[in-house]
């Protein structure tokens, strides 16, 4: 019988996926989905090529764990950067930086961009956890318009647009120094966009009555 680690079946089956998700990812980096296999994911996390079975039954299942796993991570990693931030300007500005630093590491994209690089079968699996992170967007967008930051006429159509934006920039997003120019530019164009407005040291303003 394997040794356990971290002394729980529990601690061992967090710490067997850890190993699995973190080889699924790199090799999805280098090769792409297609030339990948189980036996794959298996060798490069160390382990025997029967045990993956243990935990997925085919590389779609697989898919489908590491595409919830990293967005609930994402959602977590949001949610904890955006408990301190009050003003919904500020909040879709720490959106768009956390969404694209991950896209610069990350192969598959936390947000609705994904549906359209899994597979139907593992989309619909994956799609509350999607889902969630999209009404993330749609509260900060909705409270910009309440408290007149921004201008949302059609509210499902501006986060349609702030996504599809945030989703092509970050499929182009470069890592290191280059990566803080790619955010601004995005930020930027997404103020624009809701037409928010900002006083001369940053700060969000309040939209005048029309």
């Amino acid at each position: 019988m394997p040794r356990l680690v971290g002394g729980t079946l529990q601690a061992h089956r967090e710490h067997t996926l850890g190993l699995l998700y973190a080889a699924f990812r790199d090799l999805l980096y280098e090769r792409g989905y297609d030339a990948l296999s189980l036996a794959d994911v298996a060798r490069e996390a160390g382990l025997a090529r029967t045990a993956i079975y243990n935990y997925f039954p085919d590389k779609e299942a697989l898919l489908v764990g590491y595409a919830t796993y990293e967005t609930d991570r994402f959602i977590e990693r949001l949610d904890e950067a955006l408990r301190d931030v009050d003003n919904p300007v500020d909040q879709l500005r720490t959106y768009v930086r956390l969404q694209l630093e991950y896209f610069s590491a990350n192969h598959l994209p936390p947000g609705p961009a994904l549906r359209l690089l899994l597979p139907d079968q593992a989309a619909t699996e994956v799609l509350g956890h999607i889902d969630e992170l999209d009404q993330r967007l749609h509260g900060i967008v909705r409270r910009g318009r309440d408290r007149r930051y921004m201008h949302a006429e059609d509210l499902d159509a501006t986060v349609a647009m702030i996504s599809a934006c945030v989703g092509r920039a970050g499929s182009d997003a470069p890592a290191g120094a280059h990566l803080r120019e790619a955010i601004d530019a995005t930020e930027g164009f997404v103020l624009r966009a809701v037409d928010a407005r900002l006083d001369s040291d940053g700060r969000a303003r309040r939209i005048p009555r029309r």
